[in-house]
């Protein structure tokens, strides 16, 4: 089977998956056209509009299934999904959270209100409704993001984030440390709940001993050198789930801290080893993880044995090509 990824790398996700299917013997291409600081570039192939469309002819007629990422495809206003669907080519699409995520909708569901997506409610629903009138199925990576496109597909696979393991070795927070090093590293401030963070770690600093950095604008390469010198690892306070940096952390054997809604809490396995905290007891939950290095250790073992479980590119790059196999 010849498959193709893109246009929009999202947390490294096509890179991980591409590379992943390669071994296992597909012949699969990734194609990013959504270029930031953050410079994902494994196992991909960063370009751009204008050198996609050159090649897409020769895609559509020769590729056997087009998996597209953050709703969009690889033609401006969807042009190509009608000349991929007329040539009887298999299709998916696969949504991250800000390409759908309403704000009317998330008003019903989240108790924090979050930055608008690209897009309007409306631009979002007439979005929806075009790409589902071609590709019946979609792909989410969580519980928080099923509720936007349920009632657009005929089938949606909630699929968790993938990591690869191979080389990542985790480092445990030292139980003899008592000044753990404490990181928060926004992507986006105000949808990562910062301000938040900022507050929790005033109100600490005159009475605990550790260390704060905010990563920001770092590559992400540079970045995961910084948190594998870490001990706790704040992600976000307001979407209710956890992202890629979360993952990652746990990988590492650090302590995540993080706000996950219950509703998508009760979908999640028992074991989700994240410290779960709001924006209105932060400072308490990391008072706790802060005068404890020996649970901060515990904790970051049950991250690491819980990536090992649930989100390792094997199993979830398995579960991707089940499927695929389904379509």
């Amino acid at each position: 089977m010849k498959i193709i990824h893109g246009p929009t790398e999202i947390a490294g996700q096509i890179g991980i998956l591409t590379k992943y299917l390669r071994e296992n013997g597909y012949n699969v291409g990734g194609y990013n056209w959504f270029h930031t600081y953050l410079n994902y570039n494994s196992n991909i192939i960063n370009t751009d509009l204008y050198e996609i469309t050159k090649v897409l002819p020769t895609y559509i007629d020769n590729f056997d299934l087009f998996h597209f990422h953050n709703g969009e495809t690889f033609m401006q206003g969807f042009a190509d999904l009608p000349q991929i669907k007329q040539k009887g080519k298999k299709m998916i699409m696969h949504h991250w959270g800000n390409d759908v995520r309403t704000e009317s909708l998330t008003k019903q569901l989240n108790p924090y209100p979050l930055p608008p997506s690209y897009f309007s409610d409306e631009e979002i629903r007439e979005r929806l409704l075009e790409i589902s009138e071609y590709i019946d199925t979609a792909i989410v990576q969580d519980y928080e993001v099923l509720p936007y496109v349920q009632d657009y597909y005929k089938n949606v696979h909630v699929l968790p984030l993938a990591f690869d393991l191979s080389n990542t070795q985790p480092s445990y927070p030292n139980i003899n440390n008592d000044n753990p090093l404490l990181i928060h590293a926004p992507t986006n401030r105000e949808f990562k709940g910062s301000a938040f963070v900022e507050q929790a770690i005033d109100k600490l600093k005159s009475n605990r001993t550790f260390t704060f950095k905010m990563i920001e604008k770092m590559s992400h390469s540079e970045a995961l050198e910084v948190y594998k010198q870490s001990d706790i690892i704040v992600d976000q306070l307001l979407c209710g789930t956890y992202g890629m940096l979360s993952v990652e952390a746990m990988a590492l054997g650090k302590v995540v801290v993080g706000f996950i809604r219950d509703d998508v809490r009760e979908q999640l396995p028992i074991d989700l080893p994240i410290v779960i905290a709001t924006p209105e007891n932060l400072h308490k939950v990391l008072d706790e993880l802060i005068t404890n290095p020996k649970l901060r250790h515990e904790i970051g073992k049950k991250g690491r044995k819980f990536v090992e479980e649930y989100h390792s590119v094997e199993k979830v790059g398995q579960n991707l090509i089940n499927i695929y196999q389904n379509l």
